[in-house]
């Protein structure tokens, strides 16, 4: 590209040069004719019709008024343009003795009448000097984009090596680690790649608590699925060796009781992990939370509690929106309401959807005992201790916790002045 653009500008210059040198000849043949006794008369400068160069060729002509060739070659007899003329010199290319010419055309005026009062000196000169100045001058320039493009391109190579070699280090130090190895890279790079050696210790904090967490949660899941398994496959020995039809009776009923209990347990542990894996992977998106409470609220009351309650909600009649995952937060919703219905609320469960300006208050409200302030922190976790002797693992209210942070929300817990107990959802607004 370069080159291409230095030929069209060396061209570009060699015609500029070489147009003015034409354009002051042909004005010095037209400059010396003149008028007398009724004839057109011309004496032609030797300098005016002398070759720039060896190579090239001269042709000339000097018309008078009357069209008649009054000096130079009679045969050069070029196109005349005479509205142009009347500005000044026209330069244009053409084609002579098959030849490709340069060709200058000037007048004088002559003081006779006649449509073309004009005594016309006209100048050709092949264009082998033009071409071989051009040529001449892109050789030398091309010499010189050459030596300077190798010169660039070995430092190009030097610079990219110099800038690659830290991340060449970081390569080798990253394939000799334990695929296990997940702590902070310890490595002196320079600072503009400081910013991803920082950006690979934040992945790989980030990765280590994931699988801490994971771990974690497996290591407790296999705890909790212990005991069940081993109670069931014990009260299974004990009725194949029972021979008691009412002892029998109660070993099935038992077995019955742990087979839900174990059902209930799984399931809880296998949406514990959906959760966990949506709030990595799935984008929050717009969602009514009303529509999804009311929905929620009628699934969660089909089943119908086994005691006589009252039951309400109150929600704004126009939407309400916040970024959320659905799936996710039906999961938590229904979590809550289970609760709820299952081990609070004797008479009363009140769910309220409450606008704060920037914020939406979910609140799920309920005349049971409650949790005590002191267990408001542990019940956020996992399988943490349950108080009345209940069954599973507690994972209710800690999927519910997890949902929360994953939708940059907060889960809190209070007792109203007038003792009842709420579990309050904050959401963000979206505006």
């Amino acid at each position: 590209m370069s080159l291409v653009a230095i030929w069209l500008a060396t061209n570009y210059a060699a015609n500029q040069a070489y147009d003015k040198i034409l354009t002051s000849k042909v004005l010095q043949i037209a400059g010396s004719t003149w008028y007398r006794n009724g004839t057109v008369n011309v004496d032609v400068p030797i300098a005016a019709i002398s070759n720039l160069s060896p190579d090239d060729r001269t042709f000339y002509a000097v018309l008078d008024t009357n069209g008649r060739t009054i000096a130079g070659d009679i045969n050069f007899r070029p196109h005349i343009p005479w509205a142009a003329i009347r500005n000044g010199p026209v330069l244009f290319n053409g084609t002579y003795k098959g030849v490709p010419v340069r060709i200058a055309i000037a007048g004088r005026r002559m003081p006779v009448t006649s449509p073309h009062p004009w005594a016309i000196a006209m100048l050709a000169q092949t264009t082998n000097a033009r071409f071989a100045f051009a040529r001449d001058l892109t050789a030398d320039t091309f010499v010189v984009i050459l030596v300077m493009g190798i010169l660039t391109i070995i430092a190009a190579m030097f610079t990219l090596f110099q800038a690659l070699s830290p991340l060449k280090r970081i390569e080798q130090f990253l394939r000799q680690r334990d695929p296990l190895e997940l702590s902070p890279l310890s490595l002196e790079v320079p600072i503009e790649i400081r910013t991803l050696v920082d950006t690979l210790n934040g992945f790989m904090r980030r990765l280590a608590a994931h699988q801490s967490a994971s771990r974690r949660v497996m290591a407790e899941a296999a705890h909790q699925l212990r005991t069940p398994v081993t109670a069931l496959l014990s009260q299974m020995e004990l009725l194949s060796n029972q021979e008691d039809e009412s002892k029998k009776r109660v070993h099935l009923s038992r077995l019955q009781t742990l087979s839900r209990e174990l059902g209930a347990l799984i399931n809880q542990l296998i949406h514990h992990a959906m959760v966990q894996q949506r709030a990595q992977t799935t984008p929050l998106v717009p969602t009514d939370l009303a529509a999804l409470i009311r929905a929620q609220m009628s699934e969660a009351l089909s089943d119908g509690p086994s005691r006589e309650i009252d039951v309400s909600i109150g929600t704004p009649d126009t939407p309400c929106i916040v970024d959320a995952d659905p799936t996710a937060l039906r999961e938590a919703i229904k979590n809550i309401l289970h609760n709820a219905l299952q081990y609070g609320a004797p008479s009363l469960l009140r769910v309220e959807l409450v606008n704060r300006s920037r914020y939406w208050e979910l609140r799920f409200i309920d005349d049971g005992p409650g949790i005590p302030p002191e267990a408001w922190h542990q019940v956020r976790k996992p399988f943490s201790t349950r108080s009345g002797g209940r069954s599973g693992a507690s994972l209710g209210l800690a999927i519910a916790q997890e949902v929360m942070i994953s939708h940059r929300g907060r889960l809190h817990f209070a007792f109203r002045e007038d003792g009842l107990f709420m579990v309050i959802l904050i959401f963000r607004a979206r505006h």
